[in-house]
């Protein structure tokens, strides 16, 4: 399973607008996606303009998939511009532990 976990500072004057589009982006993706396992999203508790979100894709052929998405176009630009700033990390989910 992969995991990206990413970042976004927003701009103050675009915190909502950030708010209805990854809301709207994160809906259509757990509706669309089958491959998509997890995907949340948290407020930093410090600093309320920090986001961050939590994917979890179940495979390769999901991330594929979701890097295929109809919603990506029209996520990415409006967060370019909402955006301070940006970072992201991918790793590998740990399967093998158990309880």
């Amino acid at each position: 399973m992969h995991l990206i976990f990413v970042t976004f500072k927003i701009k103050p004057e675009h915190v909502e607008d950030f708010k209805t589009e990854i809301a709207r982006h994160i809906g259509y993706t757990r509706q669309h996606e089958p491959g998509c396992v997890q995907f949340d999203i948290a407020t930093d508790i410090k600093d309320p303009r920090t986001f961050y979100l939590v994917e979890i894709y179940k495979d390769d052929a999901a991330l594929v998939a979701h890097r295929a998405s109809p919603s990506l176009p029209i996520f990415r630009p409006k967060v370019a511009q909402y955006a301070e700033e940006r970072g992201a990390k991918e790793g590998s989910v740990w399967t093998e532990i158990k309880g």
